[in-house]
This record gives structure tokens, C-alpha cells and sequence, in this order.
């Protein structure tokens, strides 16, 4: 009877442990799915990271094709700038040498005029 009792209570024992292992393959298989899904997720979830830098990346390529563009166009404003100012020094210049020229001009009427008045005192002073 012993042997039957120990038989008895291996096969409780071994039924446990079926129930148990069983317990412990179930749960495995429910992690080993959310551990799966997790990782869908997160593969999914990369994707549409990867997907939004390269939208930022075509977005910073052509805001830098912008400022590309926009920096030969100040370029080409400066160069117009320094041309116009050179044109202003220019004009400046001749301005300068015009009044110069008037002021030349104005002397010698200045002088004509001395001349004018002595002749005039002259003729007076004959008459």
C-alpha cells in the first residue's frame, strides 16, 4: 500500500506540475504576444518618426534652397548698391566741380563788375 499511496501521490504531484507548467506556457504565450505587439508598436512607431524626419529633412532642404536663392539675391542687391553709390560719389563730384566752375564764374562777373563801375566813374567823371 505504500507504493500505491506514493504512486497516488507522485501522480497528484506530477498533475500539479502539468497544471502549473501549463499556467506558465500560457503565460509565456500571453507575454510572448504583447512582447510581439510591443515591439509592432514600436516598429510602427519608428516608422512614422523616420517618415516625419524625412519630411522636416525635404522641409529644411528647401527652406535652405530658399536662403540659397535668397542670399545671391542680397548679393546682387549689394553689388547694385555699391554701383549706385560709386554713381552717387560720381555725381557728387561733378557737383562739386560745377559749383567750383560757379564760383569761378561769379568771382569774374564780381571782377567785371569792379571794371564796369570804374568805367562808368570814368565816363561820369568826363562827361
Amino acid at each position: 500500500m505504500y507504493l500505491e499511496e506514493r504512486v497516488a501521490h507522485l501522480e497528484n504531484i506530477t498533475a500539479e506540475h502539468g497544471k502549473q507548467i501549463e499556467m506558465v506556457a500560457d503565460g509565456l504565450a500571453k507575454l510572448t504576444t504583447r512582447v510581439e505587439r510591443g515591439f509592432t508598436e514600436m516598429r510602427e512607431g519608428f516608422q512614422k518618426v523616420d517618415q516625419r524626419f524625412e519630411q522636416v529633412d525635404q522641409r529644411f532642404e528647401r527652406l535652405e534652397a530658399r536662403v540659397d536663392r535668397i542670399e545671391v539675391k542680397l548679393t546682387e542687391h549689394d553689388e547694385r548698391f555699391d554701383r549706385i553709390d560709386e554713381n552717387f560719389r560720381q555725381v557728387n563730384q561733378q557737383f562739386l566741380q560745377v559749383n567750383q566752375q560757379f564760383l569761378q564764374v561769379n568771382q569774374q562777373f564780381l571782377e567785371l563788375h569792379g571794371v564796369l563801375a570804374e568805367i562808368v566813374t570814368l565816363v561820369k567823371s568826363k562827361l
